[in-house]
């Protein structure tokens, strides 16, 4: 029988954050999360979710709410759920862009489909590479000694790679990576120190913050240290230091990958699956980083639970993602999420475990977004 979409539903929530969330782009105490439901012809619901700020995306919860509704949700209605090359011609033709809106139905599709087969989406999409995911930390815009207690807190968790969000204040930036350094030095641990300035610098600027940093102690690297567009200054940026060059904001999808790789501007790729239009978008970025010699991480929008699961399965069915991760900070942040399972539990000594279960493997807290449906 054929298991065809009839029906698209978005629902918006918001959540408050335990913290304030501050990085070079913007400051946060709640979040905004579009979950997007499928309906099958034969009963089935799938969910995905979008997670995006305005600064860091261009896309929000609620422009996606009506991308979906009125774009992206009629041009997919009445194709099977397992039929993704076709899902996404087809939300392409519909509307330019908006890769948030078209990762959350491309996630959504890939549950259904997963559990119309009774099969976890890492065994549709390449199978199970690992069992367990390598996971990084991250420390938020923050005082500087609140910052140095969060870093040790998270080391002595098991934690192998600290990442620090800088890029707002050259001298204050020195001053985090001394502290994060100093926690490092103080757990006793071998434990990496990754940056990410968000675009915050200006070329010249990080040329100079990152070789002061070089001669007093290695970092493991620095994530898009300029503007995303900014494709030639990535590029002397990468070619004047020593420390690995991350990309995040200049990859939206495969043509930003391609370009990226052409100029030879950076080692590494922060692949979003929230961001790059889904699985299906993602696993062609990978392959092509994984042909040019670059690595992988996934990284985070501070999604919840369906958003983390995701990123879960595409980190445990991609090889090239060799490198530790962040995609899970969303679970500490958030005061409570729209899944059953707490997915803490699948944590243990910075690794987290699989989730096993058909789809994504999770399932919809009853009563806070979906009413009594569980499927």
């Amino acid at each position: 029988m054929s298991n065809y979409i009839t029906d698209v539903i978005v629902h918006i929530i918001e959540v408050p954050l335990r913290t304030e969330w501050r990085i070079s782009l913007y400051a946060a105490s709640t979040r905004r999360h579009a979950i997007v439901e499928i309906i099958t012809s034969v009963g089935i619901h799938g969910y995905g979710e979008a997670s995006p700020s305005p600064a860091f995306m261009g896309e929000t919860a609620d422009t996606i709410k009506v991308v979906v509704e009125k774009y992206l949700a009629p041009s997919i209605i009445g194709i099977p759920v397992n039929e993704m090359s076709t899902i996404h011609e087809k939300m392409n033709c519909a509307i330019y862009g908006n890769s948030a809106a078209k990762s959350a139905i491309d996630i959504a599709a890939h549950d259904a489909w997963g559990k119309s087969l009774n099969q976890p989406i890492y065994n549709l999409i390449g199978g199970a590479n690992k069992k367990q995911i390598s996971l990084s930390y991250v420390v938020g815009i923050k005082n500087i000694d609140s910052a140095y207690q969060e870093a040790l807190k998270y080391i002595n968790e098991g934690y192998e790679v600290i990442k620090a969000k800088v890029g707002n204040d050259y001298h204050r930036d020195i001053e985090m990576v001394k502290n994060v350094r100093k926690a490092i030095s103080d757990s006793g641990k071998v434990v990496k120190l990754r940056l990410d300035a968000n675009q915050g610098y200006d070329t010249s600027t990080a040329i100079k913050l990152i070789r002061e940093l070089e001669e007093t102690g290695d970092l493991e690297s620095v994530e898009q240290p300029t503007r995303k567009g900014n494709l030639n200054g990535l590029r002397e940026i990468r070619m004047k230091v020593k420390t690995p060059i991350m990309i995040d904001e200049t990859v939206f999808g495969p043509e930003d990958a391609i370009a990226a790789i052409r100029l030879e501007i950076a080692d590494i790729i922060n692949l979003k699956i929230c961001k790059v239009g889904g699985f299906y978008q993602a696993k062609k970025i990978a392959n092509m980083a994984e042909s040019a010699g670059l690595k992988c991480t996934i990284g985070s929008n501070l999604e919840l639970g369906f958003g983390i699961a995701a990123s879960l399965h595409l980190g445990a069915s991609t090889p090239v993602v060799c490198m530790p991760s962040d995609f899970a900070c969303g679970i500490p942040l958030h005061e409570f999420d729209v899944i059953e399972e707490n997915l803490l539990e699948y944590i243990s000594n910075g690794q987290m475990s699989l989730l096993t279960k058909p789809g994504l493997g999770v399932t919809p807290k009853k009563g806070i977004l979906f009413g009594d449906d569980k499927n």
